[in-house]
């Protein structure tokens, strides 16, 4: 490289074609530092800081060990690890600009160098209308392993959040979603909705490095801005309602796409109840008179649907021990006529509209127990993959499931694990993600788990 640290710049008119980009890095010191890139030792999930200072500030990656470094300038730790380790290209996390220290020189590829290409597609994926047309496609990542895009696992292995990872995969396949953070502009959102695109970007890409993608950034990002969300939310359900809401409330264009892809209405009917001592001493109910009921239109992202009362079993149970009950009958509960009892009253349920995506949330603990995790109802819920309502018809996409496992961390319970099923509508193969790890699935079989949150698409007319 040239001396005195004099900026240069690599004029796209040398790179013309590929032939031409190998002979020049022959005949051109500066091309040969390219030829150090190694791809498999880079990864672009992590929290953009530098490894030295640990600021976010001007954050440069090495792409030849893959460590984040701060600044370009003399003595600035990325100047300094190119002296010492002799690693002399690096590419600007927000410009996506590549340059070859210590000398100042950038490479003005004009994206006709492959390598180059590649890291900014990884680093900042972007996809035109006509290609997510035929999504999800068959890909290979840069050991050839073969995946999917948009069912690759999402490494928890740092966080140890798999209930937010579930919750991310169930959001980016709801379509109208996936495509607004795919396609759409989101420079000038809300940062939690740039984070979240990016994350959506990664799970779709068709040219990931590794065949799965992290986490980490987008839940360090929350872990600081939006103060106790993933310390106190454990709970799928919970997380998914605080972040449709907090993405509601953030961008006027999710909100309308949320609201017109994920909302329903419902009509809530309750009748006080009272209770007096008779002649006897024994408590008599009686209904208050019919115009003193209540009628309230509600909104809801998501509908709960209520097991029966959960028989006491030995430790040793298995499937074949545990009761069963039919999706149709719990959703009765919304059909007008069933009575429910609540504090002071009883209350009925109907349906008023039913949205393009109906998001149905099980519900298995009783938040007041000393051990809810223990003691949670494993009813078996027993579905088709096709559902009659409000005459529509529905098809599953989506069943997230919950595991207990031993903890170490409460005395006498047990820990919540979490993982997702999802259909792949090409082949109409459900692909179950733990983790990092995927595999086919049964559909006969999926109801044989604790279903906990289902997303069900309605067919088109």
């Amino acid at each position: 490289m040239s001396s005195g640290g004099t900026k240069r710049k690599l004029q796209d008119s040398i790179v013309p074609s590929k032939g031409k980009i190998r002979k020049k890095i022959h005949e051109d010191p500066s091309y040969a530092f390219l030829e150090t890139i190694h791809e498999k030792k880079l990864e672009f999930d992590s929290e953009k800081r530098c490894c030295v200072t640990l600021s976010q500030i001007n954050c440069y990656c090495c792409l030849v060990c893959g460590k984040y470094f701060q600044g370009r300038q003399e003595n600035t730790p990325a100047f300094l690890h190119s002296v010492n380790d002799n690693h002399h290209v690096f590419i600007n996390f927000n410009s996506l600009r590549v340059y070859l220290l210590p000398d100042d020189v950038e490479v003005e590829d004009g994206g006709r160098i492959q390598i180059i290409s590649r890291i900014r597609n990884a680093i900042r994926p972007h996809f035109s209308k006509e290609e997510i047309t035929s999504f999800p496609e068959q890909c290979l990542d840069l050991n050839n392993e073969e995946y999917t895009n948009g069912f690759v696992g999402l490494n928890n292995n740092a966080s140890g959040n798999d209930a937010f990872n579930v919750i991310l995969l169930l959001l980016s396949h709801v379509m109208p979603v996936r495509n607004f953070l795919l396609l759409g502009n989101t420079d000038h959102e809300d940062e939690l909705i740039k984070r979240l695109a990016i994350i959506t970007r990664k799970l779709w890409s068709t040219k990931l490095f590794k065949p799965y993608v992290s986490s980490e950034e987008l839940l360090a990002y929350i872990s600081v801005a939006e103060k106790n969300v993933l310390d106190q939310v454990h709970d799928p359900r919970q997380l998914f309602m605080w972040l449709v809401n907090t993405l509601a409330n953030r961008s006027p264009r999710l909100k309308k796409i949320l609201s017109s892809s994920c909302q329903g209405t419902v009509q809530i009917t309750s009748t006080p109840v009272a209770s007096v001592v008779d002649k006897k001493g024994n408590f008599v109910e009686f209904r208050s008179k019919m115009e003193e009921q209540k009628e309230v239109i509600h909104s809801y992202w998501c509908l709960t649907l209520d097991l029966p009362p959960y028989p006491l079993f030995k430790d040793n149970r298995n499937a074949n021990d545990l009761p069963q009950i039919a999706i149709e009958y719990l959703l009765s509960k919304f059909n007008g006529a069933r009575e429910q009892e609540v504090t002071q009253g009883l209350r009925k349920y109907r349906l008023i509209k039913v949205p393009q995506y109906l998001i149905l949330h099980f519900n298995r603990f009783d938040k007041n127990a000393s051990q809810p995790i223990k003691s949670r109802n494993q009813t078996l819920v027993e579905f088709s993959h096709s559902l009659e309502l409000q005459n529509s018809t529905y098809t599953l996409i989506a069943n997230v499931v919950h595991n207990a496992v031993k903890s170490a961390a409460v005395e006498d319970d047990e820990k919540s694990t979490w993982k997702i099923q999802l259909l792949n509508p090409n082949n109409k193969q459900w692909i179950e993600l733990d983790g990092i790890s995927r595999k086919l699935k049964e559909s006969e079989l999926l109801f044989l788990q604790e279903t906990y949150i289902q997303v069900w698409r309605k067919d088109s007319t």
